[in-house]
């Protein structure tokens, strides 16, 4: 789900690590999860005789990393971080923590501190601190998991060099960069694959409720989202997120993993889907479709106008017959759907590929329509 593009920084932190790879960013994911998984087998793999849960896990790879993790839950955890590194250590930089939080332009979810003071042999050289606080406002507490991994990630990564990289943006190749080595480890195959296969059990299809229970038995304190994309990224069936939002109704974002990627090598700059049909007694009509791609307004009758409006319940599954537009080039664009400049995306029906069924589940939340789309 998370794909980092091979950009010159990226090429460039390849080459710091050591890395060769003609997809560098690949490369880093790779190396940050051998690496793990070598640290795991060294202490008996996973299992009953060494790593038993996901908690352990971060427990072995924050210690490989000489690093700690601090949360912050209440405004008490300021003071008490302030208390044991600025004053009990001399590490002043941790009493201005609140104003960097709680910054209204660019509040930060989370920071990775090196030590200044610290000894070589001392367990907290590194030091990252998140802001799990409740507010209706914020995303911090749902993001919390996500940020802990993404700050482990970073350690993995940039701060394996003296000198910390300057503030980067969400949208910095880098950021994205390590949001991908926080996939891969925060949600660590030898965990999530087994939860992944006994929640599907006999199933075709991910749904909404596997993907809560695979958080309830495994990753407690994981967000739905974040959750969401580990077990589509891991999946060998073409799957597509999509968030739908305003009114009218309008497809914001599709993200596809990476088996129903391979659908777009090539295609029109919109999308790999050209229709999906929402009469499914009448096959043969297009005349009430919805498009899928960005920026594409859909129609009253779809099941997302039904989810959105309150006429079905919080989520629904329905099935419809799809159809996909035809490669037309060999050619990679190099850019996915979600991110064309929609005024550019010019679609031209085409219905060469019939007969392929989808899973479509949606659900509302909180100002926006969330689905799956599976086929």
């Amino acid at each position: 789900m998370i794909r980092p593009n091979p950009s010159p920084e990226v090429y460039e932190l390849a080459r710091c690590l050591g890395i060769e790879s003609t997809d560098p960013a690949v490369g880093i994911v790779v190396h940050c999860r051998q690496l793990a998984d070598r640290w795991v087998s060294e202490i008996g793999g996973v299992g009953p005789s060494g790593i038993q849960n996901i908690a352990a896990f971060e427990s072995l790879i924050t210690r490989k990393l000489s690093m700690v993790v601090e949360e912050i839950y209440a405004e008490d955890d300021f003071d008490r971080i302030t208390n044991h590194y600025a004053r009990g250590k001399s590490e002043y930089v941790f009493a201005g923590l609140r104003a960097r939080f709680d910054d209204l332009e660019n509040p930060a979810f989370g920071v990775l501190i090196q030590r200044n003071l610290a000894l070589a042999d001392d367990p907290d050289q590194f030091v990252a601190v998140v802001d799990c606080r409740e507010d209706p406002s914020s995303e911090k507490y749902a993001r919390r998991y996500f940020t802990k991994w993404h700050e482990i990630a970073h350690r993995m990564t940039t701060h394996r060099f003296p000198t910390d990289p300057a503030y980067r943006g969400e949208d910095d190749p880098i950021e994205t960069l390590v949001d991908a080595v926080a996939s891969e480890l925060g949600f660590y195959e030898p965990f999530l694959g087994p939860e992944l296969e006994r929640a599907l059990a006999n199933e075709n299809w991910l749904t909404f409720e596997m993907i809560q229970s695979i958080i309830e038995g495994v990753f407690p304190d994981a967000s739905f989202q974040s959750t969401l994309f580990a077990c589509m990224r891991l999946l060998p069936t073409p799957m597509v997120y999509m968030e739908l939002a305003d009114e009218p109704l309008r497809i914001q974002k599709i993200l596809p993993n990476a088996a129903a990627y391979v659908h777009w090598k090539g295609l029109d700059a919109a999308t790999c889907v050209d229709r999906v049909l929402c009469d499914r007694e009448r096959e043969d009509s297009v005349g009430r479709s919805t498009r899928i791609c960005c920026g594409e307004l859909v129609h009253r009758d779809s099941i997302f106008y039904r989810v959105a409006s309150g006429n079905l319940l919080y989520d629904q599954i329905e099935h419809h017959l799809c159809d996909f537009a035809p490669p037309e080039s060999d050619t990679y664009l190099g850019r996915f759907p979600s991110e064309q400049n929609i005024s550019q995306a010019i679609m031209r029906p085409s219905h060469n590929h019939r007969g392929v069924l989808a899973h479509l589940q949606a659900r509302r939340v909180p100002g926006k329509v969330i689905a799956l789309l599976q086929y």
